[in-house]
C-alpha cells in the first residue's frame, strides 16, 4: 500500500529533484530544459500509478469479499485500513466511501449513513456522489427512516441532469429499485416485477441471490404468504453468513421451513467478469446491488 508517508516523501524527493534540474537547467545550462520536462512528466506518471494502481486492486477485492466470500467482516477491516493510510486527502474520501458501503453490508446501517455523510462531495465526481446517496438510502431504508430515504431520492434526481450520458442507465437502475422500495405497498406487482429484472439473473455471485430472496421476502409477507415468505428468507439465512440481508433475515423469519434445506451450493457457479463503469482511470464503481444492462 502507497501510504501517507511513502507519498510525502516521494512527493519532497520529487519536487526537490525537479527545482534542482530546473536550477541547472536554467541557471548554469548544463542540459536541454526539455530534460526537465521529461524527468517531471515521467516522476508525475510514477506518482499516479502508485495511487491508482492500489486503488483497482482494492475495488476489485472489495467486490469479492462482498459479493462472493460474503466476508463482511474482511472487507470492513481492509476498508478501515485503506482509509487510515490514504496517501491522499481524495483517495481518503474514496476509501471512506468503501468503508460505509462495508458497514452497510455488515449491518451497521446508522453507523454507515454517518460516514457516508461524513464524505466530501466536492472530492468525488457526480457518479460516486450519486453512488453515496444511494447507499445512504439504502441503509435509511433497513431502519425505517424514511424521511431519510426520501431525501436521498430527491438528491440523486437532482444529480441527474450531471451526470455523463453513457452512465445514465446505470444511474436510473438505483433509482428504479429505489421507488420500487418507496412504493411498495401501493404497487406490489411494480415492485416485484422491478426485484425480478435486476437480482433474478445468473451471475454466479451469491450475494445477488441473497438481495433477490431477500426482497422478495417482503413481497411475500405483504401478501400474508408466510411459507414463501420463510421459504426466501430460509435461503438468505442458510447461504448469507453475517451479510446484512442475513442479519435482518433471522428477525423475520418464523420457523415454517427447515433452513438447512436450503443451502445452496455456490462453487457450482462461476461468477460473471464485473460488469461496472469505470468514472475515471483509478477508480471503479462498486455495483453488485442492480443489473448493470438490461
Amino acid at each position: 500500500m502507497f501510504d501517507k508517508k511513502q507519498y510525502t516523501i516521494t512527493m519532497i524527493v520529487f519536487a526537490v529533484g525537479v527545482a534542482a534540474a530546473a536550477v541547472l537547467s536554467l541557471g548554469f545550462q548544463l542540459f536541454d530544459s526539455l530534460y526537465v520536462l521529461i524527468v517531471a512528466t515521467a516522476g508525475y506518471l510514477y506518482v499516479k500509478y502508485r495511487i491508482s494502481s492500489p486503488l483497482q486492486m482494492f475495488s476489485t477485492k472489495f467486490n469479492l469479499l462482498v459479493d462472493y466470500d460474503l466476508d463482511v467482516e474482511g472487507a470492513l477491516a481492509m476498508c478501515k485500513e485503506h482509509l487510515d493510510h490514504a496517501p491522499t486527502k481524495g483517495v481518503e474520501e474514496l476509501y471512506r466511501w468503501y468503508y460505509g458501503m462495508a458497514q452497510y453490508y455488515s449491518g451497521n446501517y446508522q453507523e454507515a449513513i454517518r460516514t457516508l455523510n461524513q464524505v466530501e462531495l466536492k472530492r468525488m465526481n457526480a457518479i460516486y456522489q450519486v453512488m453515496i446517496f444511494v447507499f445512504i438510502a439504502y441503509a435509511a431504508y433497513e431502519i425505517e427512516d424514511m424521511e431519510t430515504f426520501r431525501l436521498q431520492i430527491e438528491r440523486i434526481d437532482g444529480s441527474k441532469a450531471r451526470i455523463p450520458a453513457k452512465y445514465q442507465a446505470f444511474i436510473e437502475n438505483y433509482s428504479e429499485i429505489l421507488n420500487a422500495l418507496l412504493n411498495r405497498d401501493q404497487a406490489l406487482d411494480s415492485y416485484k416485477a422491478t426485484i425480478e429484472k435486476h437480482f433474478s439473473r445468473e451471475d454466479g455471485y451469491i450475494s445477488t441471490k441473497l438481495i433477490y430472496n431477500y426482497r422478495m421476502a417482503a413481497y411475500h409477507e405483504a401478501l400474508g404468504d408466510t411459507l414463501e415468505k420463510d421459504k426466501c428468507l430460509a435461503f438468505v439465512i442458510a447461504n448469507g453468513k453475517n451479510h446484512h440481508t442475513a442479519l435482518q433475515a433471522k428477525k423475520r423469519f418464523t420457523d415454517s421451513v427447515r433452513i438447512e434445506d436450503f443451502v445452496f451450493d455456490i462453487n457450482a457457479q462461476t461468477p460473471e467478469a464485473p460488469q461496472t463503469p469505470v468514472a475515471d482511470d483509478a477508480k471503479q464503481i462498486e455495483t453488485k446491488e442492480p443489473a448493470d444492462k438490461e
